[in-house]
């Protein structure tokens, strides 16, 4: 019996360059935070989807990913913490992991 990734093309917005979807696939199966990988399966099956992804930023080792549609912090736990930035030069919100490397979800 094989693990299915969590994560498949499905999660990516149509906008989600073609040439990188293996890649990004990828980081969010196997680097990013699981605490964040629920949190974005969650985000996920409710119909967001994935308009980006990047890695060390903001910290060596962690990964970083935008979502489509906003969130709330309805998925807030002790390993990732919510945060409202509502600010149109940046985001509205984020998960942010409490372990080093920081892990975010932005939206």
């Amino acid at each position: 019996m094989t693990d299915q990734p969590l994560f498949t093309e499905a999660c990516l917005d149509a906008s989600f360059a073609r040439a990188t979807r293996r890649e990004t696939l990828d980081i969010l199966n196997t680097r990013l935070h699981p605490a964040l990988q629920k949190i974005l399966a969650a985000e996920v099956a409710s119909g967001n989807r994935v308009v980006d992804v990047g890695i060390d930023w903001p910290d060596a080792g962690s990964v970083h990913v935008t979502l489509h549609n906003h969130f709330d912090n309805r998925h807030a736990n002790a390993e990732a913490v919510f945060s409202l930035c509502d600010d149109p030069h940046y985001w509205h919100a984020d998960y942010s992991t409490t372990a080093k490397p920081t892990h975010l979800l932005i939206c």
